[in-house]
């Protein structure tokens, strides 16, 4: 049976020794000495030791910017726990390429992705997946560039949530901002802070989605 020793550390949250290993408390646990019972219901064993929290991810973004070489979105990423209490959440923009729904489905166009419901995958997880089909046809493995993809998109392939400012910087990926601008001379949108909104989401996901990813695409 597993030990819990309650540890407090002001300058993070409460920290939680389980045997030897030392793990942090998700947010949702209050700073008082948590129980046993609220430790072993915010966390499972991964089966190797691995103390994930049972939390999920839903990210809602809505299009409100369509330029000719880009588009805008405004999103809202929320963490639930297994209850369906909503536990954090964070506020950004992406910036995808220009909108064009007759175009949105079909294969290696720079368009946006068609509007849906996708599922969010770390670059592991679809590695192990094309790198399977790849030996059965005889074929090497292959690394993905990026660290997080949006999965079984119609159509579609290799979109992922990466880093960038500009149109150009987008064949149908999102690029997290901070903030966002509009050129009326191109008639364009860009996004800024790339990597400070990317470093933020990553971690979220990082720290919630152990049950899942979810992103629902829309427009206003």
């Amino acid at each position: 049976m597993r030990s819990f020793t309650y540890v407090q550390d002001d300058k993070f949250a409460n920290n939680v020794n389980i045997g030897s290993t030392a793990i942090l408390l998700p947010k949702f646990i209050s700073m008082k000495r948590p129980s046993i019972f609220e430790i072993a219901t915010a966390f499972e064993d991964g089966g190797n030791g691995e103390i994930k929290p049972k939390t999920n991810v839903v990210v809602n973004t809505t299009r409100i910017g369509y330029g000719k070489k880009s588009t805008v979105s405004k999103f809202i990423a929320m963490a639930y726990d297994e209850t369906g209490n909503k536990v954090d959440s964070i506020k950004g923009y992406f910036l995808e390429p220009e909108t064009d729904y007759n175009r949105a489905k079909v294969k290696n166009s720079d368009t946006s992705i068609a509007q849906g419901h996708y599922n969010v995958i770390p670059k592991t997880k679809l590695e192990e997946r094309i790198n399977a089909e790849r030996r059965k046809r005889g074929e090497t493995d292959i690394q993905l560039t990026y660290q997080w993809y949006v999965d079984s998109v119609p159509g579609r392939s290799g979109i992922a949530i990466h880093t960038g400012n500009y149109g150009k910087d987008t064949e149908g990926c999102f690029l997290p901002g901070e903030n966002y601008s509009y050129d009326k001379e191109t008639e364009t949108y860009n996004v800024w802070e790339s990597k400070k909104k990317a470093k933020e989401l990553f971690d979220f996901f990082d720290n919630y989605g152990h049950n899942g990813i979810k992103i629902n695409v829309n427009s206003e």
